[in-house]
């Protein structure tokens, strides 16, 4: 029984010399790649970062031109209208004085 327990010792001390330096490069291992991820991580977030900010400078150059382009249609609405009453002024000024002119000349005819 002493012998069997003897060469059971004996071969977990051989596994673990094999296994105990696996084991520690395995683990080395996977930290120096858990490093490298996560820089790389890094790495991506500040270049998405750099491309969104890039986006919102471009959206909000687009909404100051919107703005200013829906002031440019309100103004030009505005400038319309105010042609169309002068326009509509000048007609109603016109029509009294063609009225006034037809109504002299039929005086004239009676």
């Amino acid at each position: 029984m002493h012998e069997t327990w003897s060469l059971v010792r004996d071969i977990t001390e051989v596994l673990g010399l094999f296994l105990m330096p696996l084991m520690a490069w395995v683990m080395w291992s996977l930290i120096n790649h858990g490093k490298q991820i996560i820089v790389l991580e890094q790495k991506v977030n500040d270049s998405l970062n750099q491309r969104l900010g890039g986006i919102e400078q471009r959206v909000g150059g687009l909404e100051t031109k919107i703005d200013e382009l829906g002031e440019s249609v309100t103004e030009s609405s505005l400038a319309c209208r105010m042609v169309v009453h002068d326009n509509n002024s000048l007609h109603d000024r016109i029509n009294q004085k063609f009225d006034t002119l037809i109504s002299k000349l039929d005086n004239i005819e009676r």
